[in-house]
């Protein structure tokens, strides 16, 4: 009898707490659809003589992920400059924004390197950024504006929702250490 009386005020109890527990799903639709035309919008975007305001950069080696980026600075004055390799070791001073200019994250709150500077390899971090960076001189600033195929994919990763466009401002500051490919 005791067990009964106990195992009937259990049932109960997790029936009551199931129907106070709220669905957490959130449906993420419109907002993948408004970054998916915030980067078309982009892409099409045009200079005042008509060429495009984005190169459209897609690494080799995943085909299916590209950025589009716009230099900012003049790429004549950088062009004979070192340019990074995957696993080259890269200083870069940086502000990481989603569509709607919320930032998201940025170096100058770091002092890990001094004067705001990210240090790290171009090939640990998300594609978007590896390629974009590897495609830049030193002394270069873009703005690089990363699909999120390019990106965190479908995944939220901390305040970076699923299917965020994520939007680089990005200065190559120095390679100090350039590493040579695999032979």
């Amino acid at each position: 009898m005791k067990y009964s009386v106990y195992s009937t005020f259990l049932t109960f109890l997790l029936l009551f707490a199931s129907s106070c527990i709220k669905d957490n799903t959130i449906d993420y639709t419109e907002w993948e659809q408004k970054n998916t035309a915030f980067v078309a919008s982009a892409e099409a975007e045009r200079n005042d003589d008509g060429t495009l305001k984005y190169t459209r950069i897609v690494p080799d080696w995943a085909p299916n992920a590209f950025s589009l980026v716009k230099w900012e600075n003049d790429r004549t004055l950088t062009e004979k400059n070192l340019r990074p390799l995957s696993n080259s070791v890269v200083k870069v001073k940086y502000d990481l924004e989603d569509i709607e200019g919320r930032r998201i994250s940025d170096s100058y709150s770091s002092t890990t390197h001094g004067d705001s500077i990210y240090q790290c390899r171009p090939n640990q971090n998300i594609i978007g950024f590896w390629s974009c960076v590897t495609n830049m001189h030193v002394g270069d600033s873009v703005t690089c504006i990363m699909p999120y195929v390019s990106g965190y994919g479908a995944t939220a990763n901390g305040s970076i929702k699923p299917y965020s466009t994520l939007v680089y401002h990005i200065k190559l500051v120095a390679i100090p250490a350039y590493e040579l490919p695999l032979q």
